[in-house]
């Protein structure tokens, strides 16, 4: 006769359900994805994905009568290379025996979830300040001024870089951008009625990590901001959409491994992506003091 117990119940468990608490947890951490280009690579087509990019182009006047000279365009590409990104917490039958099996999966699920949005968030923050040729507004040692914020958006701007700015700062940059604010004499939600008397966002905005909008520009605030510059700055950024790419081959994946000998069940939580840079020109680096 067939019974259950905790070996089989671990492996019966509805998967559904606890990659839907993965993904809950896993939302508020993912700041950065949101705001990129995004694009799957398929199985069974290798670990580099690559996009072809096309060279910047001019017209210019022609004469009624004359032939159009034609010019040699050479492309460039990009290439983004994907990898693993996992992580497992094994828990004893013991601990299963003692508290509520589906709560201890969904916990420590949900708990790996997180940790891998942090991972992509990191990931694409680490690319920050190789933008706009490494060249970054801001100075290092300073708070972030209003100023910063402006030049930020006048060097995407003289660069022709196509789409809606978004803005990603540390918290210590978001903190000191809204003193000089209301140091300037500024109201930092004036514009955002609707998120200060409801807790409602503007349409059309992710959520996670959302604090405000600045002159038109959406500005997000994560943890995983790097530190650069010996440590002492934070290497924000504000960029559109074709700046960063992140490229997934696997989503993220929850599964179960008992260990018959070791009593124990192991939730094993991984996805397979990766990230890089597709147009450094449409971002710049904002460095201040952390």
């Amino acid at each position: 006769m067939a019974q259950t117990t905790t070996t089989t119940l671990a492996t019966s468990l509805p998967t559904e359900f606890i990659a839907a608490e993965v993904l809950r947890e896993a939302r508020p951490f993912s700041v950065v994805a949101p705001h990129v280009f995004k694009d799957v690579l398929p199985p069974g087509q290798g670990k580099t994905w690559s996009l072809q990019k096309l060279p910047t182009t001019a017209a210019a006047a022609v004469s009624e009568a004359s032939d159009i000279v034609a010019v040699a365009r050479t492309t460039t590409e990009a290439t983004v290379d994907v990898g693993e990104v996992g992580l497992s917490t094994e828990i004893t039958r013991l601990a299963m025996e003692t508290s509520r099996l589906e709560d201890q999966l969904l916990l420590w699920g949900a708990s790996q979830g997180r940790a891998i949005a942090q991972k992509v968030t990191a990931d694409l923050c680490a690319l920050f300040p190789g933008l706009n040729g490494s060249t970054a507004v801001g100075t290092s040692g300073s708070d972030i001024t209003v100023a910063d914020f402006i030049e930020a958006m006048y060097a995407l701007d003289s660069n022709n870089a196509p789409g809606r700015k978004v803005c990603v700062l540390h918290p210590r940059q978001v903190a000191d951008l809204f003193k000089a604010i209301v140091g300037a004499g500024g109201a930092v939600y004036h514009n955002l009625p609707e998120l200060v008397r409801t807790g409602r966002l503007p349409a059309g905005q992710p959520e996670a990590g959302f604090v405000g909008l600045l002159f038109g520009v959406p500005v997000y605030s994560t943890t995983e901001v790097a530190l650069v510059n010996g440590d002492v700055d934070r290497c924000g950024a504000m960029f559109t959409r074709e700046a960063l790419a992140f490229i997934q081959l696997r989503p993220i994946d929850v599964t179960y491994d008992h260990d018959a000998s070791g009593r124990a069940t192991e939730v094993v939580v991984t996805t397979a992506y990766g990230v890089g840079e597709l147009v450094d020109s449409y971002g710049v680096p904002i460095e201040t003091e952390d």
